[in-house]
């Protein structure tokens, strides 16, 4: 038994394997990404101008309410049917 503290997942990663080792094909994010997750993409996150992840959120934002947008949606097919590995990404929650 391994104690962790509380995770959220904030995304999925396909890949296939390859001679040369994995290769990633193709990555879902969530549409709740938590700005302690995005401080942590950013080498200096208070010169920066907070710009990753911005097409993600206006996908989710465009859409209706209940509804996965088209592009998540054909990711997850997509990674349903062609990749070999799948694994998530999730950071610890620390509120």
């Amino acid at each position: 038994i391994i104690e962790t503290p509380p995770m959220i997942a904030v995304g999925l990663v396909g890949y296939v394997r390859t001679p040369s080792g994995l290769r990633a094909v193709t990555s879902v994010w969530s549409n709740h990404l938590d700005d302690t997750f995005k401080r942590r993409m950013y080498k200096n996150w208070t010169r920066s101008k907070r710009k990753a992840f911005t097409k993600y959120e206006q996908q989710w934002a465009s859409c209706k309410k209940g509804e996965d947008p088209k592009e998540v949606n054909r990711r997850l097919e997509f990674i349903k049917s062609y990749c070999d590995i799948v694994r998530l990404i999730a950071h610890s929650q620390v509120k």
